[in-house]
């Protein structure tokens, strides 16, 4: 049944960025509908999408959907979400990857998470699944990171409207070095904003390049996912959790080679060191830039995406 528009601003904005996967958009936006909190708006923006992405949107007949699609595609989930965030009305805003999915607990879990202990950005625990089964676990900064230099994934993140008056837009990811969901919560860290981990599972996440999501011939487990979430998403969570601990384990049995907690630690000492001297000083900004051009190339390709 569609809903009436609400008259009165949602309490969240949800802003889903997507390109030419109306399958998996279908998927996401489900578990998106499934959520317990309901007081939400979910603006779908298109980077010039030429597939039947709108049809998929429409096709929930529920107005808290909003479609649009931008006239020039971009190449990256920045514009889209500038978009979102520019007919965004909610308090609080959200971001959903088009192929990744929620527990039904996600948002008020969130909300309810930011309102009590007043953060200015909140993110939960995200499970990453690979071909095998679940990879990791994303959640707070490992030890010697901080949010500056760490990623965590965009679709759990929660975040007052007020951050984007005074962190700004998401910026344009032919300009900076390094991805753009890193770039902006590196702005929202050193804007002394607080960043606050919310403990719970609520996201389940499954990498682009890995699953050649663009692909035609990709192979996209999300279905069964939504499915088993929605038969029993406590069970589902439990299942989840259990192969998390279960690869850690198994990494702490192992234990981690010399050579690769010398990388770790390398890697560590570079970001300190870059931050330290500044992303956005020359030469190191124009370095990391084409740097990461090269880089974002790559994945494109391992995406399905043309270059």
């Amino acid at each position: 049944m569609r809903m009436a528009v609400p008259s009165s601003p949602p309490l969240v904005t949800v802003i889903c960025a997507t390109f030419n996967s109306s399958s998996l958009l279908k998927l996401a936006l489900g578990s998106l509908l499934d959520q317990d909190l309901t007081d939400f708006e979910a603006w779908v923006v298109g980077d010039a999408c030429t597939d039947d992405s709108a049809e998929v949107v429409t096709s929930f007949q529920d107005s808290r959907l909003r479609w649009t699609n931008l006239p020039h595609n971009s190449g990256s989930q920045a514009a889209p979400n500038n978009e979102g965030l520019r007919r965004s009305r909610g308090r609080y805003v959200a971001y959903l990857g088009h192929d990744d999915l929620w527990f039904p607990w996600h948002l008020s879990g969130l909300v309810r998470f930011i309102e009590e202990t007043r953060a200015d950005f909140a993110h939960s625990l995200s499970a990453v699944i690979g071909p095998n089964g679940v990879d990791l676990t994303l959640g707070p900064p490992l030890i010697g990171r901080t949010y500056g230099n760490s990623y965590v994934p965009p679709s759990s993140w929660l975040h007052r409207r007020e951050i984007v008056e005074e962190c700004g837009w998401w910026a344009d990811h032919l300009k900076i070095g390094d991805n753009v969901d890193n770039d902006y919560l590196r702005r929202v860290y050193q804007a002394g904003k607080r960043i606050e981990l919310c403990r719970q599972l609520s996201v389940v996440k499954f990498p682009s390049a890995w699953w050649k999501s663009y692909s035609s011939g990709g192979d996209h487990p999300q279905e069964s996912y939504l499915a088993s979430m929605r038969k029993d998403p406590e069970a589902t969570q439990r299942r989840i959790l259990l192969e998390s601990v279960t690869v850690w384990t198994r990494h702490l049995g192992v234990g981690v080679p010399a050579r690769q907690a010398l990388g770790q630690a390398l890697r560590v000492l570079a970001h300190r060191v870059i931050d330290a001297y500044g992303r956005e000083r020359w030469p190191l900004a124009d370095l990391l830039r084409r740097r990461h051009q090269r880089q974002r190339l790559r994945r494109r390709a391992q995406r399905g995406l043309a270059s």
